[in-house]
């Protein structure tokens, strides 16, 4: 099975996916070549033309720049085909081909003059030279300088330039920086490389660890490799420099380590993305699992109720510098204390899921791709501009907002220019001459060599069913799958006004049938209200209605005085709107998508807790485990998902940091200070079942963490339980 291709896909006219579509269109058109040509100018020396820069990530003062015009290239050049597909004629295709011609050409002249002084041929950047020189030299001054993470940006959009709008020169410039990089590479040895490309800001170890990002370099690498008919041998095996062994070994052994490790959210994923992209021209199944492990991490236990991931880390400074990580599976509740949910993120979980849904039908990934589009990729434009939001905040303080800069072009303005592009993809998949419809969202699948067309226009979500009309002009009995989303508990499907009554079967409801002329499917949906707990605090619930995720639209959200169930008994549906009015008040719970920039909105609300779990061993200072030697001996349920509550006594303003063990072995990492101590003093922490299974028992120790020189002390701990699931 794969995915339809670009060429195959329209946007419905008068759809949100089309205004959106457009927004993104008008976003680039309001940008000049000279801007977006202007840093890597001044890094060759060249006139910039009168041009006004771009700022604070595209600043010609920032320590890297120059990512966003490769995304720009991406964006502009996918969205040349799809105005194609719909009309040829249109004058936006002229604006944006000589828009991605011009840039390209000023990058011709920019490799030219930068090879004259670089140290070998080839060289095209918007940095200096000297950023490569520091990174072989694995040295750090505080800035995250990542001058592969932007030249992989440049290079995909090369490559999209020449794929989608025919510029060959495009290519050529990517095949000239590759033998750039090749030639610096080729004079380092194996170890300093590995060291290069290390994301563990932790490795149990008390030094600093020399950190970096390269971006996709890996699947860049090998798409070149197969771009160029898999002709230059060099590509593949400087792709396979890129990748890391260690990381492989940790998806493939199913070892999820990403926040013992306190690794970049965004760095990680692109670097699943390698490994499928490995599988595909290999074959090696071994890959292809590792991606399905860490997907099913994500899934279990890093997902935030967009189902998009990333916030702060277990650890301290440096390696918890913002809301870009990872933290243990399941602990979320300070991992959402800050900004978090990496728009990036979003953007390459959803193509990294139709990528991996193509190999393995696997419909939980469909399940999560709609979710996570319908709130997180949706509500990324603001409602008055196509500037793309950074970063979400799904905190748990109360009034989150989401803040759109207007000039930041931080990695997420970028990601989110390209990937508006395509908005209609990981929809359709062809698997022979059967078709799989795995999302509802309003477009239209054009296949003209089989003269068929499937038109989705129900404009759902904001509607609560889908409706397919399937166009063929040929005499063609082949299959159509519809998915049947996981949360939809009723759903009925009509094929041309009569009930077609079949079980799914995978997350699939087959109908098969001779599609001649004109036939329409409808699949209506049963949207309920429902929510769900937050995995570490269980006094924390997210609501949702069908797939899409609410927030009140209000400051300061009152703590429920009544039981999460009787809660979602007080809202009421606003008549004709996805929105929820809260009884007694003037709150409103609408999507994240609706919600306004600057605007305050809480997506969590307290409730009382939930009783999902019961205590099974306590102790505190006075009891078997002591204080002073913080080691404990408590029982389990070998049976059942099990947790570890600690309340931790007040402590004063220094930094405590401390990993928790079992047998020596570290569970959990945590960082705590006065100014962000817990609610309630307590954490809880979600043990793996590999550590409870099989046994009745744990032996917890607790101990200081050395990290960067600093030896961490324990926080005074008043009381320690296990706790067992009730389900």
């Amino acid at each position: 099975m794969k995915p339809v291709t670009y060429y195959d896909l329209k946007y419905l006219p008068n759809s949100s996916l089309k205004e959106k579509f457009e927004r993104n269109i008008n976003w680039m058109l309001s940008l000049t070549a000279d801007q977006l040509l202007y840093n890597y100018r001044k890094n060759a020396g060249l006139d910039t033309k009168g041009a006004t820069p771009l700022t604070v990530w595209e600043s010609p003062d920032f320590f890297f720049r120059g990512h966003f015009t490769g995304h720009y290239l991406s964006g502009a050049s996918k969205t040349i085909v799809m105005l194609k597909n719909t009309d040829p004629k249109d004058a936006h295709i002229n604006d944006l081909k000589k828009r991605v011609d011009d840039i390209v050409a000023g990058l011709e002249q920019v490799q030219v003059e930068l090879s004259k002084t670089s140290e070998y041929p080839g060289f095209l950047a918007a940095e200096p030279e000297k950023r490569w020189d520091n990174l072989e030299k694995l040295r750090f001054n505080g800035n995250h300088y990542v001058p592969y993470y932007a030249i992989q940006k440049l290079m995909d959009g090369l490559m999209d330039a020449y794929e989608y709008t025919n510029n060959k020169t495009a290519l050529t410039l990517v095949k000239n920086l590759t033998s750039y990089i090749e030639k610096r590479i080729a004079h380092l040895t194996f170890e300093t490389i590995a060291k290069m490309l290390d994301t563990r800001w932790y490795q149990g170890v008390g030094h600093y660890v020399f950190h970096q990002e390269f971006g996709a370099m890996h699947r860049t690498l090998l798409r070149l490799y197969e771009l160029t008919d898999k002709q230059n041998k060099d590509y593949f095996e400087l792709a396979e420099k890129f990748d890391r062994k260690w990381f492989d070994d940790m998806l493939i052994k199913n070892e999820d380590k990403l926040g013992y490790y306190s690794m970049h959210s965004n760095t990680e994923l692109v670097g699943a993305e390698g490994m499928l992209s490995y599988y595909h021209l290999t074959g090696d199944d071994k890959y292809k699992q590792g991606v399905e492990n860490y997907m099913d991490w994500m899934h279990n236990g890093h997902e935030l109720p967009t189902k998009g991931i990333s916030g702060r880390s277990a650890y301290p400074a440096p390696a918890d510098y913002g809301s870009e990580l990872y933290d243990y599976p399941e602990m979320q509740f300070k991992h959402l204390s800050k900004l978090n949910g990496e728009s990036c993120c979003s953007h390459d979980l959803n193509y990294l899921s139709f990528e991996l849904f193509a190999d393995t039908k696997n419909p939980q990934l469909m399940d999560d791709y709609e979710i996570r589009f319908a709130n997180a990729i949706m509500a990324q434009q603001n409602n008055d501009s196509a500037i793309a939001e950074y970063l979400y905040n799904l905190s748990v303080a109360p009034n989150s907002v989401k803040h759109f800069d207007r000039g930041g072009f931080w990695c997420c303005v970028g990601s989110g220019t390209e990937r508006h592009a395509t908005l209609v993809d990981g929809i359709y998949y062809e698997d022979d001459n059967d078709i799989y419809v795995a999302q509802y969202f309003d477009s239209i699948l054009d296949l003209n060599h089989r003269h068929l067309k499937i038109t989705q226009d129900s404009h759902y979500p904001d509607q609560h069913f889908a409706h397919l009309t399937v166009e063929s002009a040929t005499e063609d009995d082949f299959t159509i799958y519809v998915r049947v989303p996981s949360w939809s508990k009723q759903t009925e499907i009509l094929v041309n006004g009569k009930a077609f009554k079949a079980e799914p079967q995978n997350g699939f409801v087959a109908i098969k049938q001779n599609w001649a002329g004109t036939n329409e499917i409808t699949i209506n949906f049963d949207f309920e209200l429902r929510y769900e707990t937050m995995k570490d605090r269980f006094n924390r619930i997210a609501i949702y209605y069908g797939p899409l995720l609410l927030a009140a639209q209000t400051e300061d959200l009152a703590a429920s005085t009544v039981p999460a169930s009787k809660y979602l008994e007080k809202l009421t549906k606003v008549e004709g709107k996805n929105n929820f009015e809260l009884a007694g008040t003037d709150v409103i719970f609408k999507t994240l998508p609706e919600i306004p920039g600057e605007t305050p909105y809480n997506v969590y609300v307290k409730v009382p807790d939930e009783p999902v779990v019961k205590t099974i061993d306590a102790q505190n200072d006075s009891a078997e485990g002591t204080d002073s030697t913080h080691e404990w001996t408590l029982a389990v349920d070998p049976d059942k998902k099990n947790y570890l509550k600690i309340t931790y006594q007040a402590i004063n303003d220094d930094i405590y940091s401390f990993q928790i063990e079992n047998n020596d072995d570290v569970l959990f990492t945590q960082t705590m200070t006065k100014e962000e101590w817990p609610e309630d003093s307590y954490y809880i922490y979600p043990l793996p079942e590999k550590v409870t299974n099989g046994h009745d028992k744990l032996n917890i120790q607790i101990k200081p963490l050395d990290y960067e020189g600093s030896n961490y002390d324990v926080a005074s701990i008043n009381k320690i339980e296990t706790l067992v699931s009730t389900k």
